[in-house]
């Protein structure tokens, strides 16, 4: 799965590329909405996969994500990733690949418990015994 996620996302990475080019002419906002429009959305409609998949995983995935923000704000390839992300927010509004998957699946239960989605409403409810049965004591003998 994830490597079909990156192999999407890395011919769409291809055409920013060359649309990031000077002779182009297209500006920050216009190459960051192309970027939401073109890779977001993988991202966006893959995040019930992407937040079962390991954190080295991940870490591939936002490389993507990094290429792409490095083509947009025509960063230097050596820029410090605090410093990428930073200006990834800043000037994109765009979020870290794993904190983008936590705001999407924070929605989703949310709308899911506020609509009452039958489903939702279980694996919550699942979710919260278990967490309370952390905290039963036991009698010692």
């Amino acid at each position: 799965m994830v490597e079909n996620i990156k192999k999407r996302c890395n011919s769409r990475l291809n055409l920013i590329k060359i649309l990031s080019n000077k002779k182009w002419g297209l500006n920050t906002f216009t190459l960051g909405n192309l970027y939401k429009s073109l890779m977001g959305l993988i991202l966006d409609y893959s995040f019930l996969c992407l937040n079962l998949f390991s954190e080295s995983n991940i870490k591939r995935i936002q490389a993507i994500q990094n290429s792409a923000v490095r083509f947009i704000l025509k960063l230097k390839y050596d820029t410090p990733y605090d410093i990428l992300h930073n200006e990834a927010f800043d000037k994109l509004k765009e979020l870290k690949v794993s904190n983008r998957l936590f705001e999407l699946a924070e929605r989703y239960v949310g709308v899911g418990l506020s609509h009452s989605v039958p489903l939702v409403t279980r694996l919550v409810e699942e979710y919260m015994k278990g967490f309370e049965s952390r905290f039963i004591e036991y009698p010692t003998v």
